[in-house]
């Protein structure tokens, strides 16, 4: 079975490449940083402006 363009759209929207793969570079960092730096980020306290396509979920 295959789906439209405009369905896959629907269920995981659209994003650059390029963007992505930022945001997935900096959320792992950010929590690395934390749990074995002692390095404190505000990425993982909240929604970030930085990255408005995130949803945060506490």
């Amino acid at each position: 079975m295959g789906w439209t363009d405009e369905e896959l759209e629907g269920w995981i929207g659209t994003l650059d490449p390029a963007r992505a793969t930022r945001i997935q570079q900096a959320y792992p960092l950010a929590f690395f940083d934390r749990h074995l730096r002692g390095i404190r980020s505000r990425l993982l306290d909240g929604p970030s402006r930085a990255f408005p396509e995130v949803r945060y979920l506490p």
